[in-house]
């Protein structure tokens, strides 16, 4: 009777195949993370505009928006001869129900942010805001502008609405502060509205801002980053919906490939001190 032996080869094969298939995991969880750090999210503080709650009955809307801060009342602006106060020029509404002829069908969660269309509205959000309850800076909004990476600003915007004339205008921006505590625009979106960009009345419409790579030569690395709403001109008559702030940083190309040749040599690392001998 003749016994069969098994091959070497073909038992080592054998034995490295679950080596094989747990590095191949490893390298899937590696690259996961990778992915993470080639672009991701920043967090902006009540970007739904979620907080604080608007009423369901009259008026309908609340002034008080947590994390942001309202620019002052400009000279020029004449509460008595208006019929209502700067504060009101801005504030946060429910959507109304599913089904509804002017249902936002795209709005994130169950809230937006109102603009009145006049110069000078604005809320804006950085390190050292205050929001209308946080009277001291919560220094919530901690992201600062890092070298090798770049930045984009997306805003849903929707205009149009209340009888708001064409050419009525809106800007996006992202800015920091310099030590003398001014605002300094880094990167701007102009939004002008017409007809023919905002076709929906009840479908918000992206817009973005980008921020090339920052350079260490550049006077916003490392500054904190700041994101303003501003409503640059009209007369009052209509207003602005905006809706889901989203803040994303991307490194420079170079970057992630290191990253990513670093994750795939280490794999390599890993797989030939796992085979045997």
């Amino acid at each position: 009777m003749f016994m069969t032996q098994s091959h070497p080869t073909s038992l080592n094969s054998e034995l490295r195949q679950p080596r094989r298939l747990a590095g191949l995991a490893g390298l899937a969880t590696l690259a996961v993370s990778a992915g993470s750090l080639i672009a991701g999210p920043i967090s902006v503080p009540n970007g739904s505009f979620e907080s604080q709650v608007a009423p369901l009955a009259p008026p309908y809307v609340t002034t008080l928006i947590d994390a942001w801060q309202k620019a002052p009342k400009p000279a020029w602006f004449d509460e008595s001869a208006t019929g209502y106060y700067w504060d009101q020029t801005a504030g946060l509404f429910q959507n109304t129900p599913m089904g509804a002829p002017n249902h936002l069908t795209n709005l994130d969660g169950n809230q937006g942010l109102y603009f009145l269309a006049l110069p000078q509205v604005a809320l804006f959000q950085d390190y050292q805001t205050a929001a209308w309850n946080q009277p001291v800076p919560s220094h919530a909004f901690n992201a600062t502008y890092e070298v090798g990476q770049s930045y984009q600003l997306t805003v849903g915007v929707l205009g149009g609405l209340g009888g708001m004339a064409s050419g009525t205008s809106l800007e996006l921006a992202l800015y920091y502060r310099d030590a003398g505590d001014n605002f300094i625009t880094v990167a701007t979106t102009p939004v002008s509205y017409s007809p023919a960009l905002f076709p929906d009345a009840t479908q918000f419409v992206d817009f973005s801002v980008g921020v090339p790579y920052v350079q260490a030569g550049d006077a916003w690395a490392g500054q904190h980053i700041g994101v303003r709403l501003l409503s640059t001109s009209g007369t009052g008559a209509g207003y602005w919906d905006l809706d889901n702030v989203r803040l994303t940083a991307v490194p420079e190309p170079t970057s992630a490939a290191l990253l990513l040749l670093g994750i795939s040599g280490l794999w390599l690392v890993r797989g030939r001190s796992a085979c045997p001998s």
